[in-house]
């Protein structure tokens, strides 16, 4: 298990989970890539806000892949936790306004979230699911504890690259790597970085990297990889 105190929870409502783990591998990186962003606190790239819904709080994650629209659909609204409300493919050709259909289904678990907020822990399971502190592990996504490890790592580069101001393609020069590369990265497409790449990003970036081996002494949780 990753220690990520600062991190919010996620919760499943409906059937999102479900749908979302039967997404295409690229979609489903990047999806649990600006799910674990807003558990940071951060706004994914491409997420915005749903219109429809009263502001802020409403969220929506769009990615393109081979001709078709993909959306996830979250808010913020509750108790400082993710609550994932739907995930759907758009195969529409046309137009990317969101599916009556599925502003009611919207609309629907929004409510069922609230409902959650207010009675969680004195409630039964039906309805929704608690994920566990790995998003990527509760969607499917191979080797999903190096891949959140992996998030770590870009979000560190990604929030020092804000910090200084620090354009793609001054990052791309760096790096030593394309500009394109770095869009891809800082959108969640990580599986052509290795950890150990990563790493050497940060160390780029001005950054001391130490790597700690000690025991493992919680007889509660698996050993893990941790990055502070």
């Amino acid at each position: 298990m990753i220690d990520e105190p600062s991190s919010k929870p996620v919760i499943w409502v409906g059937s999102s989970r479900k749908d979302l783990r039967e997404f295409p591998e690229p979609v489903q990186d990047h999806m649990g890539y600006a799910l674990y962003v807003a558990q940071r606190g951060g706004k994914h790239r491409d997420a915005k806000t749903l219109s429809g819904f009263g502001g802020a709080g409403m969220v929506e994650v769009v990615k393109d892949y081979r001709g078709d629209t993909f959306r996830a659909v979250y808010t913020l609204r509750y108790a400082g936790v993710v609550y994932v409300l739907h995930a759907f493919q758009k195969k529409s050709k046309t137009g990317r306004e969101t599916p009556r259909r599925d502003i009611e289904l919207i609309k629907q678990r929004l409510r069922e979230a609230e409902q959650i907020a207010k009675e969680r822990g004195a409630m039964s399971k039906k309805g929704y699911e608690t994920g566990s502190r790995n998003v990527f592990k509760d969607i499917g996504v191979p080797n999903a504890e190096e891949h959140l490890v992996k998030a770590q790592l870009v979000f560190k580069i990604d929030t020092i690259m804000k910090d200084r101001g620090l354009k793609q393609i001054e990052a791309a020069d760096l790096f030593g790597i394309r500009q394109p590369d770095i869009s891809k990265m800082l959108r969640g497409e990580l599986r052509q970085f290795s950890v150990e790449r990563l790493l050497r990003f940060l160390v780029a970036l001005d950054q001391d990297v130490e790597i700690i081996i000690k025991p493992h002494r919680d007889r509660n949780n698996a050993p893990a990889l941790h990055v502070s």
